[in-house]
């Protein structure tokens, strides 16, 4: 019959007590079993039998930070001398990291944070646990981001949220569809206040059904920036440009049509964690030259947790002005989402958009039988997910059911739509500056992964999903 982890470790440990990497065994079997008291105790008799080896006090500290006893976690880590140039310094920067952010301490925990990502070595699981960490985009952000979402399901009226004329004949076409989104952005590591960034986003939704197919569109876009400031708050500053491909035609040309193109200049200011101010300004360009607009928009979101559920809001208003009058624009919209986290990592969100845009000087240009009518638009969006547990603390799986509604005052631009959508959303990040990982024989990692967290959607993913709302309430005329 095997013995149990702990007797099997307790045997290597007498068969040679000299081995450190046995005592290292015998905390593990410990702490899997529940017991830190005893892991500290097997740490501390390795700690007096190597007094220069800094490893066994860096677990310590790692434990004590698991109970929440900071005080003491910060006094071993003061104790811990660690070898210039060894992966336990990086581990140490690491754990002070930790130290600092459950201080409430943000500034020391950047300062340990970037020091880590310096480091010459790392252990394999510290390397791991930085790059996982660095996806939450809080105190420690990777030079390589991305976020990859695929959608697919069905829609009652493939025309809801197109940028295509909605006043087109006939009834609303019910299609199969597939949505995806791609965001990818670098930002240099190192900067003295300044760091430049570039973002590549490109944005599609396409439609199987005959009458729905002229309505599939793909939006590209380019935005290179600078963010200033080491320290919150921070400033980016950038320019986006962005192209809208349609896919059906027009009355001068076939499909597929270069529909539109914008060129802005935008800001995000992050005076905190929690909260983050937007926006920008610039042309957009149509085929349709009156539809050309000078544009300005801007707004406030954040996020912020309680118990088990996670809120991001935002709030946006814009200004259009037009080459031609009646398509001028001033509107705003609120978004809200809402997360339950469930046992085993399930979880469930609700989400809901309202939108207003009104057409100061459109009386009698969309409806020549209301010569008074001036155009305004209400948009009501609501959705429900229902998401399994993380693969890989990258890859979440969900289905969603989504209701929009658009309400204006020129018949032709109401809409309603029912979605059903099953969702793949990848979340990655890449730090090619990272050391590599370096182990040794007998080696035992320290076991970050029980402190993995559920996946988070940012304030900014909230925006990116629903600039598609915004635009069917703004774009479309």
């Amino acid at each position: 019959m095997p013995l149990d982890p702990v007797a099997e470790a307790k045997a290597a440990v007498r068969r040679d007590p000299a081995d450190p990497a046995g005592y290292f065994r015998l905390a593990r079997a410990y702490l899997d079993a529940g017991n830190d008291a005893w892991a500290l105790k097997t740490l501390r008799s390795l700690a007096a039998l190597r007094p220069d080896d800094c490893r066994p006090v860096l677990w310590m500290a790692w434990i004590r930070l698991r109970q929440g006893a900071l005080d003491e976690a910060r006094e071993v880590l003061a104790a811990a001398a660690c070898p210039a140039g060894s992966a336990a310094v990086a581990r140490r920067e690491i754990l002070l990291w930790r130290l600092a952010l459950l201080s409430n301490d943000p500034a020391a925990a950047r300062g340990h944070a970037a020091a880590a990502r310096r480091a010459s070595r790392l252990y394999p699981e510290d390397r791991d646990f930085l790059l996982h960490e660095s996806q939450r985009g809080e105190t420690l952000v990777p030079p390589v981001q991305g976020k990859l979402d695929l959608q697919l399901g069905w829609t009652r009226n493939a025309r809801a949220g197109s940028p295509a004329d909605p006043a087109a004949e006939g009834e609303d076409p019910q299609s199969a569809a597939g949505l995806f989104g791609l965001w990818l952005r670098y930002l240099h590591p190192d900067g003295y206040l300044a760091r430049p960034q570039l973002e590549l986003e490109a944005r599609g939704a396409g439609f199987a059904a005959e009458r729905g197919r002229d309505f599939s569109n793909l939006v590209l876009s380019l935005r290179p920036g600078v963010w200033l400031g080491e320290d919150r708050p921070s400033l980016l500053l950038a320019y986006r440009g962005e192209a809208l491909l349609l896919t059906g035609s027009d009355r001068y040309d076939d499909g597929p049509l270069w529909f539109a193109n914008a060129h802005r200049f935008e800001l995000e200011w992050s005076p905190r964690s929690s909260l983050t101010v937007f926006g920008g300004a610039g042309r957009r360009l149509y085929r349709e030259s009156g539809r050309s607009r000078t544009e300005l928009d801007g707004g406030l979101g954040g996020g912020w947790g309680i118990s088990r559920v996670r809120l991001l809001w935002a709030v946006s208003g814009r200004y259009h002005d037009a080459d031609k009058a009646p398509y001028d624009l001033h509107g705003a919209t609120g978004l809200l989402s809402a997360e339950l986290r469930l046992p085993g990592r399930w979880a469930l969100r609700l989400g809901t958009v309202l939108s207003l845009d009104r057409y100061p000087h459109s009386a009698g240009y969309f409806d020549a039988a209301a010569p008074d009518a001036q155009r305004r638009d209400l948009l009501a969006r609501f959705s429900a997910s229902a998401f399994a547990p993380p693969l890989w603390n990258a890859v979440r799986t969900g289905v969603t059911y989504e209701f929009s509604h658009r309400e204006s005052t020129i018949a032709a631009y109401d809409f309603s739509d029912h979605r059903v959508l099953v969702k793949l959303s990848w979340s990655f990040s890449l730090d090619p500056f990272l050391p590599r990982a370096e182990t040794e024989a007998g080696y035992v990692p320290l076991p970050w992964a029980e402190e993995g967290e559920m996946l988070e959607d940012r304030i900014q993913d909230l925006l990116r999903q629903d600039e598609a709302a915004q635009r069917s309430s703004a774009c479309l005329d």
